[in-house]
């Protein structure tokens, strides 16, 4: 459990700087933009095109992240009336079923992806293409995190399932 904790911290501080840098950077392309405007500088034309590109970046990069807080959408509506073993089992089945085989495909397909990139490409595509196999990569490895925490906690090695429930709007405080 101490190897799953240790990468579940990089997974989450991968997450962090990922976010922090990105809306940072966004956030400072856009006022940007706006002086762009009113001052004609003629940077307009690169910044929505890289505003988009550390948008994709921050989205796959904190795929992993994002399902170790729990902080995916899902639909409520039965679920808090279950169990936790049952959220376990489901978790579990979900995980193993769900999403490390769309964690696989998105992988594959990143990699082909970033195998076809030239050396000619620009920087902001390579930076896309290396998320594009790192962020699904971190997903997997968020899955099977949360999918060896159910384990234990199905087998009553844990005291409680996974993704573990973080406090705030969604549940109710």
């Amino acid at each position: 459990m101490r190897f799953l904790d240790w990468i579940d911290r990089g997974i989450r501080g991968i997450g962090v700087v990922t976010a922090w840098l990105t809306v940072v950077s966004i956030a400072a392309y856009g006022a940007l933009q706006m002086l762009d405007r009113k001052l004609q500088l003629g940077v307009s034309s690169y910044l929505p095109d890289l505003s988009t590109s550390l948008l994709f970046i921050l989205i796959f990069l904190t795929f992993g992240y994002t399902y170790l807080r729990d902080g995916h959408v899902r639909v409520d509506v039965l679920r808090r009336h279950w169990s936790a073993r049952r959220i376990a089992w489901i978790e579990l089945i979900g995980g193993l079923f769900v999403l490390l085989p769309l964690a696989a495909i998105l992988t594959y397909y990143g990699w082909d992806g970033l195998m076809r990139t030239t050396k000619f490409a620009e920087t902001q595509l390579w930076a896309q293409r290396i998320a594009g196999v790192i962020g699904p990569i971190l997903l997997a490895l968020a899955g099977m995190i949360v999918a060896l925490r159910n384990i234990a906690f199905l087998t009553g090695r844990r005291a409680q399932g996974a993704p573990e429930q973080t406090s705030g709007l969604h549940n109710g405080e």
